[in-house]
């Protein structure tokens, strides 16, 4: 198979020693994945304390390469060949990173996207790691960036295709969006929202694009549309009303559709108008964090709990239960399949249809990130620095 067998010859990657297959434990009830190669990508004598691993890891548009940062600041580029994988390029940034992969095959197939933790976001070419600018936006940057391509008619004059617009998006820990020119690395608007007196949570929410407007979310409860070329507001929404853990760190905008859909901390999961902000319908689930929309359902985590709601309505489907007061990672959905991570835990494969738990893999350290899946087969990166395959059944 084509995908898994991407990442199995990494035997020339640094620590390539110290491959541990035997030593990942896997649990299965009717074996909906299962271990088929790990890699030790990190010396462990060498790690943090509790160290994590949060980036995951992209493909390319073609699938060829795949592109992966570990908490050391390195960006690798691996590419496939017809006898063996082998690491094309590497990257230091100055910081740890979160990488942002290639958002239009046509019109960036050559650009790889880097935000970086001490500020810098970074255009790389992605075929030989040349930077291509570099700019420095004085906060550190907690998402990966969105693009927003203007449209063009089908008549339109090579003057025009020329000059279409491109804007990059990239949320900061600050509570600011920032828009940077994809050309050029010029910035080009920031909007700031202040950030509330209580208790707030560490994230942000992607920033999600779609009709046509740019879709934040804040720390002070706050969904906010603005529009791409000068972020004027077009809309503002509060969902969490005062106090503490009001963020909002969960957002979803399917271009198909008319809603978009938020995870308040405080007051659980909203469908709201796309246009005006109204709320369409709202479903309690204390600790909201993430949202996945996927066929007529909305998938979401929070404390203790991942959840399936109605899509037309918010309605509860189902409700799996998780150890403790832990929470999980953005789910992934892919072959039927519920992808979630408990933080710093196990690995789950749930059945997305009833959230029965299928399996669970953990390879000692557990993971911190959503995982990277296509039909058939997984990707994560352990805590430890751990690469893991995981064949996927439906």
């Amino acid at each position: 198979m084509l995908l898994a067998a991407l990442l199995l010859a990494f035997s020339s990657w640094p620590g390539a020693n110290a491959l541990r297959p035997a030593e990942a434990r896997s649990t299965v009830n009717d074996r909906a994945l299962f271990p088929a190669h790990t890699q030790q990508l990190v010396d462990i004598d060498h790690q943090e304390f509790n160290s994590s691993e949060t980036a995951t890891p992209v493909f390319d548009a073609a699938q060829t390469r795949v592109y992966i940062t570990l908490r050391d600041g390195r960006l690798r580029c691996v590419v496939r060949e017809k006898d063996r994988d082998r690491v094309q390029w590497q990257w230091q940034a100055p910081g740890a990173m979160l990488p942002g992969p290639p958002r239009d095959a046509r019109t960036h197939s050559e650009t790889l996207f880097v935000p970086s933790a001490d500020g810098f976001l970074t255009a790389l070419n992605r075929f030989t790691g040349e930077v291509r600018w570099q700019t420095e936006l004085k906060e550190e940057l907690t998402t990966t960036p969105s693009i927003f391509v203007e449209k063009l008619p089908a008549d339109a004059s090579a003057e025009q295709r020329e000059n279409q617009k491109r804007i990059l998006f990239v949320m900061s820990s600050e509570d600011a969006v920032t828009a940077v020119d994809a050309k050029t690395g010029k910035s080009l608007w920031k909007v700031r929202r202040e950030r509330p007196a209580g208790f707030t949570l560490r994230g942000n929410a992607r920033v999600q694009v779609a009709h046509g407007l740019v879709y934040a979310a804040y720390s002070d409860g706050s969904v906010v549309a603005l529009k791409p070329t000068d972020g004027a507001a077009r809309w503002i929404r509060n969902l969490s009303g005062s106090g503490d853990y009001l963020d909002v760190d969960g957002l979803a905008a399917p271009e198909d559709d008319l809603w978009i859909y938020a995870a308040s901390a405080k007051e659980g999961v909203f469908a709201l108008d796309a246009q005006t902000g109204d709320v369409v319908w709202n479903a309690a689930l204390p600790g909201a964090n993430h949202v996945l929309v996927e066929g007529s359902h909305v998938y979401a985590t929070g404390k203790a709990a991942i959840v399936s709601l109605q899509r037309r309505n918010g309605k509860l489907a189902w409700t799996t239960k998780l150890g403790g007061d832990r929470f999980a990672t953005q789910p992934v959905s892919v072959n039927g399949l519920l992808l979630v991570s408990e933080d710093r835990g196990a690995l789950l494969a749930l059945d997305a249809s009833t959230g029965r738990p299928r399996s669970a893999f953990n390879p000692g350290s557990g993971f911190s990130m959503p995982v990277l899946a296509v039909p058939g087969v997984a990707f994560a990166i352990s805590n430890e620095g751990m690469w893991v395959e995981l064949g996927l059944l439906p």
